[in-house]
C-alpha cells in the first residue's frame, strides 16, 4: 500500500493544514490521513490536485492569434478566427497540439480538466485520441458540429432531426454538452438542448454574461436576456464566466449550479473582469479557458484572480483560501470526487516550497507564489502521473 510521510498536507473540505503528515491510499482511494493540527515542516505541502474546470485545448493549435482581435472576433462560432483556424488545420496537427497542451496540465499539477469541445462527434473523437495516455481525465463537452443558422435561431425553430440525432450521438460519448451561448440558439433550441442533456443523464454548461454585449443581443426577439434564457430554459449545470452577471444573478446561478470563472481569458479579450468576491462566496471554480489565450496553468489563474480580486474591488481580501478552493475542490462534486480525507480520492500534489521560505501565510504561499517548478509529485487516482514518491 503506498504512503507519503512527513509532509504538511492541506485537507478536508476547508483545506485544513496537517503537520508531520502520513497519507496512506490502496488503489484510488485514500485509506488512512494522520497528522497534528501544529508542527514544523521541511517544505513540501500535499494539496488537492488542481481541476481546471472550464478549457477549450481544441484551440492549442492557434496559440496567442487573438492578439488585437475583440471577442467576437476571435470566437464566434460563424465567423470567428478560431473557427476557421480549427476547419483549416489537419488532424494530426490537432491531436498533437492538444496532446501537449494536456501534457503541460499535468506537469502542473492539473489531473482533471472540463473542456468544451468543437467539432461534434469528430471533434470529441479528436480530444478522445489525444487524451489517451496522459495522465490526466477531460471531461468533454460537446456541441453541434455546426452552429443553427441565424435565420432559424431569429425565426425561433427547433433543431431538425438530423440536429438534433447529432446532439444525441454527441452526448452518449461526453460529458455532457457545452453551449456555445444562449445567443446561439433559439428558445425552442435551448429546451431540446436540456432535454436531450436529462435523457442521457448528463451535465448541461453554458458560456452566460461573458461580454457586456451580450446580455441584450437577443431580448427584442424573446423577451427576455442571456441569463434569463440561460436560467429558465436551459437550466445548466455550470454557468461558465457570469463576468458582467449583478449580485443576485450569481447568487440565483450559485445555488441552482455550479459558476465557473476565468479572469486571465476576460482581462485578455477586454471583457472586463468577473464579480470574484460573490462568485467564491457561492462556491465558483477557476478554469484558465482557451489554450488559444491562456496556458493551462492553474498557478497563474489562481494568482492573476486573487489580485485582480484585490485590485477591482480596492478592498483587502484575507480568505486567500477561497481562492485555492476554486482551483482544486470547488468543481470536484461535478466529477463525484472528493477531497483529500479518508475514502477521498487519491488525487494530490506535493509541492516543495522550501525555496520560498520564509512565508507567513501558507495558502497565499501556494496561491501567489507557488508555479510548476515547485510541483515534486502528482499523484492522479492513486498512480503517480509525475515525479517518484
Amino acid at each position: 500500500m503506498p504512503s507519503l510521510g512527513g509532509v504538511c498536507a492541506l485537507v478536508g473540505e476547508d483545506l485544513e493544514p496537517l503537520f508531520d503528515c502520513e497519507i496512506a491510499w490502496r488503489g484510488d482511494k485514500i485509506v488512512s490521513i494522520e497528522g497534528k493540527r501544529e508542527g514544523g515542516f521541511d517544505g513540501r505541502v500535499v494539496i488537492p490536485s488542481f481541476v481546471n474546470a472550464h478549457t477549450h485545448i481544441g484551440d492549442s493549435v492557434a496559440k496567442e492569434a487573438y492578439i488585437g482581435l475583440t471577442l467576437e472576433e476571435t470566437v464566434d462560432p460563424h465567423a470567428g478566427l478560431k473557427a476557421k483556424i480549427l476547419r483549416s488545420s489537419a488532424r494530426e496537427e490537432l491531436v498533437g497540439a492538444m496532446r501537449e497542451a494536456l501534457t503541460q496540465c499535468v506537469a502542473s499539477g492539473v489531473t482533471h480538466v472540463l473542456d468544451f469541445r468543437e467539432g461534434g462527434v469528430e471533434g470529441l473523437k479528436l480530444a478522445k485520441q489525444a487524451c489517451e495516455g496522459v495522465g490526466v481525465r477531460v471531461a468533454l463537452f460537446g456541441r453541434p458540429s455546426k452552429p443553427p443558422s441565424k435565420e432559424k435561431v431569429l425565426s425561433n425553430e427547433p433543431f431538425g432531426e438530423s440536429e438534433l440525432e447529432e446532439l444525441h450521438r454527441v452526448c452518449e460519448i461526453s460529458e455532457g454538452i457545452g453551449v456555445s451561448g444562449a445567443n446561439e440558439y433559439s428558445d425552442r433550441m435551448l429546451e431540446q438542448i436540456r432535454e436531450v442533456a436529462k435523457t442521457h443523464e448528463k451535465l448541461v454548461a453554458v458560456h452566460c454574461l461573458e461580454s457586456e454585449n451580450t446580455r441584450n443581443r437577443l431580448k427584442h426577439v424573446f423577451g427576455r436576456d442571456e441569463f434569463q434564457r440561460c436560467f429558465s430554459l436551459l437550466k445548466p449545470n455550470i454557468f461558465v464566466h457570469m463576468t458582467h452577471a449583478t449580485r443576485r444573478e450569481v447568487a440565483l446561478a450559485g445555488k441552482a449550479a455550479k459558476i465557473v470563472c476565468c479572469p486571465r481569458s476576460n482581462a485578455a479579450l477586454a471583457n472586463g473582469f468577473p464579480p470574484l468576491r460573490e462568485i467564491l462566496k457561492s462556491g465558483g471554480a477557476l478554469g484558465t479557458d482557451n489554450v488559444m489565450v491562456n496556458s493551462p496553468d492553474m498557478f497563474r489563474e489562481m494568482e492573476f484572480a486573487y489580485k485582480v480580486l484585490v485590485g477591482s474591488t480596492r478592498k483587502p481580501f484575507y480568505d486567500v483560501r477561497s481562492v485555492l478552493k476554486a482551483a482544486t475542490l470547488n468543481a470536484r462534486q461535478l466529477l463525484h470526487l472528493k477531497p483529500l480525507s479518508v475514502g477521498g480520492n487519491a488525487d494530490f500534489l506535493v509541492l516543495n516550497l522550501e525555496k520560498l521560505r520564509p512565508f507567513w501565510n501558507l495558502h497565499s504561499t501556494v496561491v501567489n507564489r507557488a508555479q510548476t517548478e515547485n510541483v515534486e509529485v502528482v499523484v492522479k487516482g492513486g498512480v503517480v502521473a509525475k515525479g517518484v514518491l
